[in-house]
């Protein structure tokens, strides 16, 4: 039975929307990295990225945090021996949280090449509080 010629529009609307829902459903899947407590700080937290085309939010939640600011960076390297130029700076942590939006697709900050870290503290930035490789758990 053919369909009125006022469903059309409809049936093409529901159509277009079923082909463009799988792309815009897999951008906003999580990938969580889970930071270790490093250098007896007793603070570890779950980094949480979100892409958002080609931005992704990255959210920090610390646990056993200062009150006061911790610088948070991406560093190439490992969580012992990252270079010490950050690649791609954070918002800095404070009362633990931390969200941040950078011009940088997720793919790239979750490949598995970076890392993510909490420093001590603004006067104590050599000393990492806590890190973890950035790709998914």
């Amino acid at each position: 039975m053919p369909l009125p010629f006022r469903s059309l529009p409809l049936a093409c609307a529901l159509i277009a929307s079923c082909i463009f829902a799988g792309p815009a459903a897999a951008d906003v899947i999580p990938v969580t990295v889970h930071l270790a407590a490093m250098n007896g700080s007793g603070e570890s937290g779950v980094a949480t990225l979100t892409a958002h085309g080609d931005q992704t939010v990255v959210e920090l939640k610390m646990t056993g945090a200062p009150a006061g600011p911790q610088p948070a960076h991406f560093h190439t390297g490992t969580c012992d021996n990252y270079a010490p130029r950050p690649l791609y700076p954070l918002h800095p942590v404070v009362n633990g949280l931390s969200t941040t939006t950078l011009d940088v697709p997720i793919a790239t900050l979750a490949s598995g090449t970076l890392v993510i870290n909490v420093h001590h503290s603004l006067d104590d930035i050599a000393t990492i509080a806590s890190c973890a490789v950035a790709k998914p758990a």
